[in-house]
């Protein structure tokens, strides 16, 4: 009998987190959703059966409507990944993490990477997942999270179906911590986040890992 893969937590080395903060300052705006307070950057890897890791040519990335209710169906161009921070050691122990987690290590496959900061004040909200409750449409998604500045909010909530009350489990992501979630068999969301500081912009930096 195979156990069937559900959820994944782990905390990664403290060094993860702050060896890769510096690389979000830097961030493009999305132009797709709320740009003022979202900013991103992909890329993609490939990884063989042997655990060759090799970065991908820089492409659009698109969802299905019927799992992207914001901008489903839209080609979206982000700006490519920092090829410095690509090459550190740091970043690729995030993805053979994920890649052994899912054990897509041993299988092969592509492993999509988003690089997100979401920003928000004390008087307005910004929401971290506009599409609400939601699968992405992949076999796995894992998300790391390398800052919470400022923040109040943004749980990192699982569903079991996309109109459920109550989730299956509702945390506070800390820095260099990562969870990975059957994307077929949950659904996931990220609640609404507030500076937790008059003044003070609130700041939540993830790598949001896709295969």
């Amino acid at each position: 009998m195979q156990n069937k893969f559900l959820i994944e937590a782990f905390q990664t080395p403290e060094q993860v987190s702050h060896t890769l903060l510096p690389y979000f300052a830097t961030l493009s705006k999305d132009p797709y959703v709320d740009s003022d307070v979202r900013f991103r950057s992909y890329a993609c890897f490939a990884i063989d059966p042997e655990g060759e890791l090799s970065r991908l040519p820089h492409q659009a990335f698109m969802q299905s409507s019927d799992v992207n209710r914001v901008v489903g169906d839209i080609e979206r161009h982000f700006a490519p990944m920092d090829d410095d921070m690509v090459s550190l050691p740091e970043f690729t122990h995030l993805i053979r993490s994920f890649a052994s987690a899912t054990g897509i290590d041993s299988q092969g496959g592509q492993i999509d990477v988003h690089q997100i900061r979401v920003t928000c004040s004390a008087e307005d909200t910004s929401a971290p997942a506009p599409e609400g409750i939601h699968q992405d449409g992949f076999r796995f998604v894992g998300i790391f999270c390398v800052q919470r500045q400022n923040i109040a909010g943004g749980f990192t909530q699982i569903f079991t179906s996309p109109v459920e009350q109550h989730p299956h489990l509702n945390t506070v992501l800390e820095p260099n911590q990562f969870v990975i979630i059957d994307d077929q068999r949950y659904y996931h969301h990220i609640s609404e986040t507030l500076s937790s500081e008059s003044g003070k912009e609130g700041v939540r930096d993830v790598f949001v890992f896709t295969a």
